[in-house]
């Protein structure tokens, strides 16, 4: 039977995380504040979370089924979706709760599955079932999203933004520049990428927005080709006033060899938005340092342009460092968690007078810290 069902319980319905990977292959399926919508043929159709539940032959976690409004009746809306994926859709119906459920998430073939674990899609990756598609939805921060027709890409407005891991860079005015408030479901375009990318325009869109569109699809025609001979991609770098800078550098470096990550498209442990890439990163961690402030300070003072300084100045910037990296309430190594590493280190460097470029340097070595294996920072222990 194919994966990726449909449950009817008495009145209720219930989906499985791999229909909504079977459904997004055919239809829109879009995130939505922790749960999904199905831009199903005969209406949208919401998936909420069922935790706890399970159901003969579910692959991945379990959904409930919800209709637009309350009082409308979704069955018809799910028998049409069913038709529309082909056969064996509907896994099952029952009056009341089967004897028969096993325990949720061992039958999708994932390794976690093949080990006894959970199956436990990742949210943003779930109805995002190609590398391509998800280079379009990080290189355009959410602006659009997409669905595969073929070995065509159909670009539609988004109405639910970026998805965490979107680190699209390539222009910074992506976000004000690519809105779509004078459109409703329209398809915009549609993308080939191979032999070379092709678009075919849908509507009329004005020279801002086309322009920056096409851009961005070029790109991604030209990631996916450099993926094809080098195996992966790392994201474009931040601007280099952006806190973090120096340590996606370095994470880009680190990850050098690695292939493509599961969850962003690009090289595994390269994109600190990402929390695959963010766990990667953390995981190289040893036995920390047992005196944080003196092993910063050290660090510190290998630096070049750090090397000027007293030592002392050096003693007192690596306990301000050490403080900040163990009460920074941000999960490490994401764009929160930088911006107060890099306010605190200022705050301290302040009073010392230190001068612009041993401040520059000052920022490049903080930045680089919480990527060394023997320093601690005070979120290691929580979720990337």
């Amino acid at each position: 039977m194919t994966a990726g069902h449909l449950y009817r319980i008495g009145k209720d319905w219930y989906a499985d995380a791999a229909l909504l990977q079977r459904a997004a292959r055919r239809h829109v399926v879009e995130p939505m504040q922790g749960a999904y919508q199905i831009l199903a043929p005969a209406g949208l159709v919401r998936c909420v979370p069922a935790h706890g539940l399970a159901l003969p032959g579910q692959s991945g976690d379990l959904f409930r089924c919800q209709a637009q409004r309350a009082t409308q009746d979704i069955t018809p809306i799910l028998r049409d979706l069913a038709l529309s994926l082909g056969h064996g859709a509907i896994g099952g119906e029952w009056d009341a709760w089967p004897a028969s459920a096993a325990a949720p998430g061992h039958a999708c073939g994932c390794t976690a599955c093949k080990t006894g674990g959970a199956s436990r899609p990742d949210p943003d990756t779930v109805a995002l079932p190609s590398l391509a598609e998800r280079l379009v939805a990080s290189e355009a921060l959410g602006t659009v999203t997409t669905r595969a027709t073929g070995e065509q890409l159909a670009i539609y407005p988004s109405k639910n933004g970026a998805m965490e891991w979107a680190c699209g860079r390539y222009h910074e005015c992506i976000g004000s520049i690519l809105q779509f408030p004078d459109l409703d479901h329209e398809r915009i375009a549609r993308v080939t990428f191979r032999p070379r990318t092709s678009i075919t325009w849908d509507i009329v869109l004005d020279r801002q927005r086309r322009l920056m569109l096409q851009e961005i699809l070029e790109l991604v025609g030209r990631q996916l080709a450099l993926i094809e001979r080098e195996g992966a991609v790392r994201p474009s770098r931040p601007p280099m006033t952006t806190p973090g800078f120096y340590a996606w550098d370095l994470a880009a470096v680190s990850a050098e060899d690695e292939g493509p990550c599961d969850v962003c498209p690009y090289r595994f442990g390269s994109n600190l938005r990402c929390k695959a890439c963010r766990r990667k990163c953390l995981g190289r961690k040893q036995t920390p340092a047992a005196d944080q402030a003196r092993r910063l300070s050290d660090i510190l003072a290998e630096h070049e342009g750090l090397r000027v300084l007293p030592r002392a100045t050096l003693r007192n910037l690596g306990a301000a460092i050490a403080a900040s990296h163990e009460h920074n309430p941000h999960a490490p190594l994401t764009d929160a968690f930088f911006v107060r590493l890099e306010r605190d280190v200022l705050a301290a460097a302040g009073p010392l007078a230190i001068g612009d470029a041993a401040t520059l340097a000052l920022v490049e070595t903080t930045e680089r810290t919480p990527l060394y294996a023997d320093i601690a920072v005070g979120g290691t222990k929580r979720a990337a």
